[in-house]
């Protein structure tokens, strides 16, 4: 077994800021013990359906669309649905049924959030909103998005900053 800093291991599995929500993910520091050996580790991450169904090209395809980070956000989700349409049944209906999730998980994150800065000051709801507004932005790429993200975060002044940050944690 490897020993890896949680931090590391979130960061290799997933963002720690949601810009479509606008949440900060709370990142623990912890020692995670790590299996060494693949096997060990695809039971720690699981593999979406639609990949399971893909051929080694297909996956390999899909993993160098998805880790681009030269494609706008559009420009990737209309690459990846033609990837899924190129590679047919049973992956397209599986990426389409994976897609559908992940919309509602989206869409009911997004009420949730809506119900938390509705209790916030008019303040750090506008900052909400602008946030938002640079999350929903599908022409530019996941890069320049959290650039954008951060920058505007640090144009807030602190109290409204931290009002924000610890709202939607």
């Amino acid at each position: 077994m490897l020993k890896i800093s949680g931090i590391f291991l979130l960061l290799i599995i997933l963002d720690t800021y949601d810009c479509k929500t606008s949440t900060l993910s709370t990142v623990s520091t912890s020692t995670t013990e790590v299996p060494s050996s693949t096997a060990d580790l695809s039971a720690l991450i699981e593999t979406p359906i639609f990949l399971q169904f893909a051929t080694d090209s297909q996956r390999k395809e899909y993993i160098e669309l998805e880790s681009n980070p030269n494609l706008t956000l559009d420009m990737k989700q209309k690459a990846e649905l033609n990837w899924a349409a190129r590679c047919g049944e049973p992956v397209y209906s599986n990426f389409m049924a994976f897609v559908q999730q992940k919309k509602a998980q989206d869409d009911e994150e997004n009420l949730r959030m809506d119900q938390i800065v509705s209790q916030l000051s008019p303040q750090a709801q506008e900052a909400d909103k602008q946030v938002r507004a640079i999350s929903s932005d599908m022409n530019q790429t996941k890069k320049e998005m959290d650039t954008n993200v951060q920058l505007q975060l640090s144009k807030l002044p602190k109290k409204v900053y931290y009002e924000l940050t610890f709202a939607t944690q």
